[in-house]
């Protein structure tokens, strides 16, 4: 499959898949399933694949720290989250206001936990018991005294004791067995404090499927939701997985070469016979690991060929032999995880197929007048009842005629958190539901330099409604069918929307209470 002109690499994420795996290992491991997001989701974006895995299912977020917690918080997940890791002297205190549940590891962090505690609001805290990995956690000879510290502090009021974690190694089983029994240990102590947690979690991928009895009643799964197996010897498809995300290079280059010649650095390799090489760019800096370096499979025009010698920080070569390819030609890597780091790499939601829920019934489209600002309200709530998730909308009207005021009433329709105003200045703003719907994304693409940077909002349209200010042009590109509304109104002859969209506030004269026309369809 030839890629679009000027995109060099893309990494394709199928959010499906994510929610699918997540269905799979709840089903497997009969426990709750805390997902794993950390490291921007594994390189497939945090946001998305929090939404997706809640949608399969898991019913907590695991991050690797506070600021990835307070980032989902910002896009609109309310799930319960958990972070682990924590800088020396780190502040609790917003954590503990975002909700955000807080992993233990010494006696120093539980006493900041127990201080960040706000008023009728404990800190919420898992208690990691450490138990031979030789990384974070509370130490055995500790074990006493930080149980009866978290039991004091939780009979105040000023902690909240939710579980009792630690990981395995995943060396050997009898290694995994072992610091299972010094986990139990520690849990029969916790008991004996007056600490019963509701959640009890050691497993990872690896463990939650290798090692039935340290499922505990919770798991924590990270490389597992991206369809990836943690086993050298057993595929994802082995395990009834499927990896969520595809890399995807154009070949940049081709190169007719006789035999003898050298390829990429060190010439680990040299042609055996007259050849041609193709040039890929992708390397190590977009998550291809330099091990690669002479192996594969990289798939050419649907033909699977080898890494021919080194892989270079960005690009890499494949020796197609006598196979036809041009520069252009799609190139699928294999449906390995890769972390693709964000260069010019263009990552892209796959939308379900068909693309775009169009539910907007008869008597709303076409052309209307509307009087002023509360009739336009009261329409924006008529559509914002009929509108659902993976439906997308282009506002477009000259600024003052009303967008944002029938975005406003759209957003009262879907009972979304507001309050709804211009996103000119953060470019995009996510509304979460207040009635167990879809999201509000209220995107403005005026300052959007091309459709591809909507790929840095990370938009996870197929789960919410979408509302693109000045979105001509990029609708196409997160929908295969959207609705159209656009608004006119009179400026009594003189305002004039500058190159940049801004209002010189005394050359414009708007009459807020002017009629608007108002017409809504369907495009394409």
């Amino acid at each position: 499959m030839r890629m679009a002109s000027g995109v060099l690499r893309e990494a394709l994420i199928d959010v499906d898949a994510i929610a699918e795996n997540v269905r799979h290992l709840r089903r497997l491991t009969g426990v709750e399933v805390i997902a794993v997001v950390k490291a921007e989701g594994y390189g497939h974006g945090a946001h998305r694949a929090a939404l997706a895995a809640l949608r399969g299912g898991a019913t907590r977020i695991g991050v690797s720290d506070i600021d990835e917690g307070l980032a989902l918080r910002r896009r609109g997940i309310r799930a319960p989250l958990f972070a682990w890791l924590h800088a020396p002297g780190a502040s609790f205190a917003e954590a503990v206001r975002e909700d955000i549940e807080l992993g233990i590891s010494d006696i120093d962090q539980l006493l900041r936990a127990g201080d960040a505690a706000q008023g009728d609001r404990p800190a919420a805290v898992h208690l990691k018991i450490e138990t031979g990995l030789s990384r974070n956690g509370i130490a055995p000879a500790d074990w006493r005294v930080v149980f009866s510290e978290a039991a004091r502090l939780e009979r105040i009021g000023r902690l909240r004791v939710v579980g009792l974690f630690s990981h395995l190694s995943n060396t050997s089983e009898a290694d995994d067995r072992a610091a299972l029994a010094r986990f139990e240990e520690g849990v029969v102590l916790a008991a004996s404090a007056g600490l019963n947690p509701p959640l009890r979690h050691i497993a990872a991928t690896h463990a939650a499927i290798a090692l039935p009895e340290a499922r505990l009643n919770a798991v924590r799964i990270g490389i597992g939701i991206y369809g990836i197996s943690p086993f050298d010897d057993r595929s994802s498809a082995d395990l009834g997985l499927r990896p969520a995300m595809t890399l995807r290079g154009a070949v940049a280059a081709v190169r007719r070469v006789p035999a003898g010649t050298g390829v990429s650095y060190g010439y680990a390799y040299r042609t055996e016979t007259d050849t041609t090489l193709a040039l890929v760019p992708l390397g190590y800096a977009d998550g291809v690991p330099r091990q690669a370096s002479g192996r594969g499979p990289v798939t050419i025009n649907g033909r699977r060929f080898t890494v021919a010698g080194r892989i270079a920080m960005d690009q890499f070569v494949v020796d197609i032999g006598d196979g036809a390819a041009s520069p252009g030609a799609g190139l699928g890597g294999c449906r390995r995880h890769h972390r693709l780091r964000d260069r010019d790499a263009h990552r892209r939601t796959r939308a379900a197929p068909g693309g775009g829920r169009m539910s907007v019934p008869d008597e709303l489209l076409g052309e209307r007048e509307v009087a002023g600002p509360a009739d336009m309200e009261e329409l924006g709530r008529a559509l914002g009842r009929a509108l659902g998730p993976g439906d997308v909308v282009v506002l477009t009207g000259p600024l003052g005629a009303g967008k944002t005021t029938l975005t406003r009433g759209i957003g009262e329709g879907l009972g979304i958190r507001g309050p709804v105003q211009s996103p000119t200045f953060v470019i995009a703003r996510t509304h979460p539901s207040l009635v167990g719907g879809a999201p509000l994304v209220h995107v403005d693409a005026y300052r959007l330099g091309a459709a591809v940077e909507l790929d840095d909002l990370d938009i996870d349209v197929d789960h919410s409604v979408v509302i693109v200010e000045w979105g001509r042009g990029v609708a196409e590109y997160l929908a295969d069918a959207w609705w159209e509304i656009e608004i006119s109104r009179q400026t009594g002859g003189r305002g004039v929307d500058n190159a940049c969209g801004e209002i010189a506030p005394h050359t414009l004269d708007l009459d807020a209470d002017a009629p608007r026309t108002v017409t809504i369809s369907r495009r394409p």
